[in-house]
């Protein structure tokens, strides 16, 4: 069990360094107007809001009211950025030859499973290349049913997250659902969720002159996520969940492996 999660850190930590990868945000000084700063908010929403939760079923507790739990780690991230993202795709590339790149972030998670079908989980990740991040959510299980080697399960479900860089603050909120169907083995499951993202620049007055701009910027921006994808589990009392996603005019996958009791 300790060689398992040995290797899922390693393995996704690999992963995450590959989608985080020399990235910087240094056009994001030059380019502060909506035009720019909205694309680039709403695709670090869209990862941020990402696989926080991955089953329509509640964790559930033990005899006594004891919470399960689940202990992990995951990445969230996205094929390419969107279209209309040039700081992010510049990020990757330069100002002459932008890159439709994969970019994400890899994070360590906590989940409990409480009473009345409540579900609560936090998670963060050290500091990597100037960036922090934090989050942390609640689900409550609306419908659980089982029958003889099936179990359905329809969740809502709020999370909250935040990126903290040199240069800006992103802040998602993100509301949705979740449907799951778990039978011997393996689970599948679907949600929907709308990631409401806002970033503020954070430069100094001395960088703002540098750029010829004047004040910073606070951008706001809405987008509807669509996930579908599937638990199952390699050794007994672990977890491996994978999915993908809908971003709008582009598409995403999010992956976690850990341990559950």
């Amino acid at each position: 069990m300790k060689r398992f999660l040995s290797v899922s850190v390693l393995c996704l930590a690999a992963v995450g360094s590959c989608f985080s990868a020399s990235i910087d945000f240094d056009q994001l000084k030059s380019r502060l107007s909506d035009i720019y700063v909205k694309p680039l908010a709403k695709d670090i929403g869209s990862v941020l809001g990402g696989d926080m939760f991955h089953s329509g079923r509640s964790i559930g507790t033990f005899l006594c009211g004891i919470p399960r739990f689940e202990i992990g780690v995951g990445v969230a991230g996205a094929l390419k950025p969107s279209k209309d993202d040039v700081i992010l795709k510049e990020g990757f590339g330069s100002p002459a030859n932008p890159k439709d790149q994969m970019f994400g972030l890899p994070f360590a998670q906590v989940a409990l499973g409480l009473p009345l079908g409540v579900d609560v989980a936090v998670r963060g990740a050290p500091e990597y290349q100037g960036l922090k991040l934090l989050g942390g959510g609640v689900k409550y299980c609306l419908y659980q049913k089982s029958f003889v080697v099936t179990s359905l399960g329809l969740s809502a479900m709020y999370t909250y997250n935040r990126l903290e860089y040199k240069s800006f603050e992103a802040d998602t909120n993100s509301i949705g659902g979740m449907f799951s169907v778990k039978v011997p083995g393996i689970e599948p499951y679907a949600g929907v969720a709308v990631d409401y993202t806002k970033l503020d620049t954070q430069f100094s007055p001395a960088e703002l002159a540098a750029a010829s701009s004047h004040l910073n910027i606070s951008a706001k921006t809405s987008q509807v996520r669509y996930v579908a994808g599937i638990n199952f589990s390699l050794f007994p009392f672990t977890y491996v969940n994978v999915e993908g996603t809908s971003l709008g005019d582009h598409y995403g996958v999010d992956a976690g492996l850990g341990l559950k009791f």
